[in-house]
């Protein structure tokens, strides 16, 4: 099943690239972007970043500050040094040329036909529910009355569906998401979804664009 929505620019040619893989760039925002380029998340981070980085392995170099009490880092021009009182390590960056980057430019919707307010506490319990009934896909409807986001098999109609009304419009549509893609840091969301294939889910400092499966109308 193919989506119907692309974040361009970005090398997709290495077999290395991978979401593990990041470009940490000069001051507080992070970006980074999925394989399949239908996902790229935004952060707005405490940390301000002097240097420009690339790690290949994000999950390694978490678990390698957690080594650490009270970790200090020195970034220098191949690596950084990650310390405290009494423990040192040398970790080398990654050559950028083999990590996936997220594209500088700033994307923008283009055009916002749904909107409405995702709390963490319904998208949790759709997720429990996909994850329970074996349901592939989290969903956004449109009746012309009710928002409801479901978790089902948009391809087996007479199949389970588990639904939650979630706000109210008065148009008809059927925005589809793979449920693996909704795998979001926990919180209140702004959503807005455009029609040409491309979502935008809003926390505080943190925003994902996720794309919408092209089997949906609007």
């Amino acid at each position: 099943q193919k989506t119907a929505y692309e974040i361009k620019e970005c090398d997709w040619s290495s077999d290395v690239c991978s979401s593990d893989l990041i470009v940490v760039t000069e001051g507080n925002i992070l970006k980074t972007i999925s394989p399949t380029k239908t996902i790229m998340a935004k952060a707005k981070v405490k940390t301000d970043f002097a240097k420009r980085f690339a790690i290949y392995s994000l999950d390694r170099f978490i678990s390698t500050l957690s080594l650490f009490d009270d970790p200090e880092l020195k970034f220098g021009e191949k690596s950084v040094d990650i310390s405290d009182n009494t423990r040192k390590t040398h970790y080398v960056y990654a050559d950028e040329n083999t990590v996936t980057k997220a594209p500088d430019r700033e994307i923008n919707l283009p055009s916002v036909d749904v909107s409405f307010r995702l709390t963490n506490d319904v998208l949790r319990d759709v997720e429990k529910a996909a994850g329970v009934l074996g349901l592939p896909e989290i969903v956004v409807i449109g009746d012309g009355k009710n928002i409801k986001l479901q978790a089902e098999d948009t391809k087996n109609p007479t199949g389970d569906v588990y639904s939650v009304v979630i706000g109210e419009t008065d148009k008809a549509f059927k925005a589809i998401f793979k449920a693996e893609n909704i795998k979001i840091i926990p919180g209140d969301y702004d959503v807005n979804i455009s029609s040409k294939g491309i979502s935008h889910f809003v926390h505080e400092d943190v925003e994902y664009y996720i794309a919408v499966e092209s089997s949906s109308t609007f």
